[in-house]
């Protein structure tokens, strides 16, 4: 019986949406009528094809341009259903949610910065991770907006300190969450052949995430870690049996390095003004560091020396600063001792001092 009635219900509702298709006067009276309780309902929970034909009413409104229903009111609706998606590890196909998101990040990069501005912090970050999944789909209906992904990268200069800071209270500050998840945006268009050419030009992005990555790894030297979680470089560390916090995952800290890395490695590629800065802050000596095995930031390793190598490449002062490098024995390693493998790693100096 509960099975037909929610068919009975969706099946109502889809005629509903029917009616609105390219009907103004139908629009106008739904939204007047029912608009309220259909911005709450496409929302609600269980999730289930119901929210998709709520949400398919309020774009074919939304559509017909008559400002019945806001851009704010539009993205915010939207970015909660998404917010509701993940919460449920839903894996149900929302297609009119993407479909509305689309003309925000896609087809009105303008409209989308303009309504991004005014979002809470948990919607902002709820915002930017749908652009990390549309990003991970490898962007299927056509390029992000270039408009927002240059405010992204404003955005990042202006709030990545932040990710400095021990705490932060979320509803009244910035919020690392949300430059994690710039960062990682960052990190995934500029290694991407679609968008090769949007961050170019933008030197101040590329002195602003070196200087963060210095930041964090002179950070970590400190007795206390500098407020950052301690890498895990033993075996032992990431088993289940650890006094390591399983959430590790979970934390702002986790693969913090691994993006800052694999971005100045992507803004590095074929551009001889990023060089010159790398050369003139000394980011090599940091990226060398970067050069370990560290479970909180996978893959540091590969990206920091492929970043090396795109500073190196037909630049000959960086070539001399690596050519400077002498080695000096093996330096302690952890999880070489632990694999009882005596080779170490290598220790290097710089054979000017």
């Amino acid at each position: 019986m509960r099975t037909e009635l929610s068919t009975i219900h969706t099946l109502t509702l889809q005629v509903l949406a029917n009616t609105v298709v390219n009907n103004g006067p139908a629009q106008t009276l739904v939204w007047t009528q029912h608009g309220t309780k259909i911005v709450d309902q496409v929302c609600a929970a269980p999730l289930g094809s119901s929210n998709n034909v709520l949400l398919m009413v309020m774009y074919n409104i939304y559509l017909n341009g008559c400002g019945l229903i806001s851009n704010d009111l539009a993205l915010q609706t939207c970015v909660r259903l998404w917010q509701a998606i993940n919460d449920a590890h839903c894996t149900l196909n929302f297609e009119y949610l993407h479909f509305f998101l689309e003309n925000f990040i896609v087809s009105n990069g303008r409209v989308g910065v303009g309504c991004y501005q005014r979002l809470s912090t948990e919607e902002r970050i709820a915002f930017l991770d749908y652009v990390t999944h549309y990003l991970r789909e490898n962007s299927p209906n056509g390029k992000l907006a270039p408009i927002l992904l240059q405010h992204f990268a404003k955005e990042f200069r202006l709030k990545s300190d932040c990710i400095l800071r021990e705490t932060i209270k979320l509803r009244h500050e910035l919020h690392p969450r949300e430059v994690h998840t710039l960062l990682r945006i960052i990190a995934s268009v500029s290694g991407s052949e679609v968008y090769a050419n949007t961050y170019v030009e933008d030197q101040s992005l590329f002195i602003n995430v070196s200087s963060l990555l210095r930041c964090v790894v002179a950070a970590g030297k400190e007795a206390d870690g500098g407020g950052f979680d301690k890498p895990m470089t033993k075996l032992e560390e990431v088993a289940l049996t650890s006094g390591v916090d399983a959430e590790y995952e979970k934390k702002v800290s986790y693969e913090l390095k691994t993006l800052l890395v694999r971005c100045s490695a992507n803004l590095l590629y074929e551009n001889k003004q990023n060089k010159g800065y790398c050369i003139d802050t000394q980011l090599l000596p940091t990226l060398l560091e970067c050069t370990v095995m560290d479970a909180r930031n996978p893959l540091m390793r590969e990206w920091s020396i492929l970043a090396i190598r795109n500073a190196c490449i037909n630049c000959p002062e960086a070539q001399q600063i690596v050519a400077g490098l002498t080695m000096q024995g093996s330096a302690p390693n952890d999880l070489l001792s632990e694999l009882n493998l005596d080779m170490g790693a290598l220790r290097i100096t710089d054979r000017s001092q």
